[in-house]
C-alpha cells in the first residue's frame, strides 16, 4: 500500500523548489546507504508485526477516541545520508467497526486508488498471485509551483500471520521521472537528468483486529536528492511539517474509503 508515499514527494518539492533545480544522480554511495537502512527499517518492523499498535495504553486510548498519531520513525523525519535524504514517517490509526479481512480488501483494492488517495493517477496490477503482487504507479503532486509526475514499479507482499494479525510489505526500486504527462509528446526522463524528487521508497504496513475494529500502522520510507546547500536549516522545517500533515491526511483517507465500503456497525 502506498497511500503515504505522496508526502515524500510533496516534502522533496518544497525543499528543492527554492532553488534552481539541476539535474540529480543517484550515486552508488546513496543507493547503499539507503538499502542498508531500508533493511534495517523493515527487520524492526517485523519484529513488532503481532504486538499492539501504539506504543502504550495511552496512545491507544488516544487512537480509540479516532484521533491519528505522526511520527518520525527515523531520528526527526528526515535524515541526511551520503548524497541523499531519507525520509521516514509512521503513522496509526483505528478504524471502528471493521474485521481484518474487510480492511485488507480495501488495501488491496488498488485500481480503486485514484479514487482514494488524490495524488495517484492510476494503479495497474501488473501481476497477482494471491500474496505476492507487482503493481506499476503513477503519482502526481504539485507544490511550490511546481508539478512532478513519476511512476514506480512496487512489488506487495501480504501476509496473515494469524486470524487477528496482517502485514503489508511494498517496496518501488524502480521510479521514472515522466516528462509531458499525458500529452502526445510524454516521455521518461533520461537517467542522470532526473530532478531526483524519489530515487526509492518503501511501505510497511500492519494491521491488528482489536477492540471492536482493526489498528492500522503505516511505515514510509523515501529516497531523494539533498536540500540545496545553504537552505536546508530553511527548508528542512517547512518539509518535516509538510510531512507530518500528509501521512496523516493519508491514513484518514485511508480510514475513510474503508468505512465508506464497510459502514460501521452494518
Amino acid at each position: 500500500m502506498h497511500p503515504c508515499r505522496q508526502f515524500l514527494l510533496v516534502a522533496a518539492m518544497i525543499g528543492l523548489s527554492v532553488s534552481t533545480l539541476v539535474a540529480a544522480v543517484l550515486t552508488d554511495r546513496a543507493a547503499k546507504a539507503y538499502a542498508e537502512y531500508a533493511d534495517r527499517a523493515r527487520q524492526s518492523f517485523l519484529n513488532r508485526v503481532n504486538q499492539p499498535v501504539g506504543s502504550g495504553d495511552g496512545e491507544r486510548a488516544s487512537l480509540r477516541k479516532e484521533e491519528v498519531i505522526v511520527s518520525p520513525a527515523g531520528g526527526d523525519g528526515i535524515q541526511t545520508m551520503p548524497d541523499s535524504l531519507i525520509h521516514h514517517w509512521r503513522g496509526a490509526v483505528f478504524i471502528r467497526g471493521v474485521t481484518l479481512d474487510q480492511v485488507v480488501s480495501v488495501s488491496r483494492a488498488y485500481r480503486d486508488y485514484p479514487k482514494i488517495f488524490p495524488p495517484v493517477i492510476a494503479a495497474t496490477v501488473l501481476s497477482d498471485e494471491s500474496e505476492a503482487l507487482r503493481v506499476q504507479f503513477r503519482m502526481k503532486q504539485s507544490a511550490a509551483g511546481m508539478t512532478a509526475t513519476l511512476d514506480m514499479w512496487s512489488s506487495i507482499r501480504y501476509v496473515k500471520s494469524d486470524a487477528t494479525h496482517a502485514h503489508v510489505l511494498s517496496s518501488s526500486d524502480t521510479i521514472r521521472e515522466v516528462q509531458n504527462a499525458g500529452r502526445a509528446t510524454e516521455r521518461y526522463v533520461a537517467a542522470g537528468h532526473e530532478s531526483g524528487y524519489l530515487w526509492r521508497g518503501a511501505t510497511f504496513t500492519r494491521f491488528v483486529e482489536n477492540d471492536g475494529g482493526v489498528y492500522m500502522e503505516m511505515e514510509t520510507i523515501g529516497l531523494s536528492r539533498a536540500f540545496p546547500p545553504l537552505l536546508g536549516w530553511v527548508i528542512e522545517p517547512i518539509a518535516r511539517r509538510i510531512g507530518r500533515a500528509s501521512v496523516e491526511d493519508s491514513v484518514q483517507q485511508f480510514r475513510r474509503a474503508v468505512l465508506m465500503r464497510f459502514p460501521a456497525g452494518r
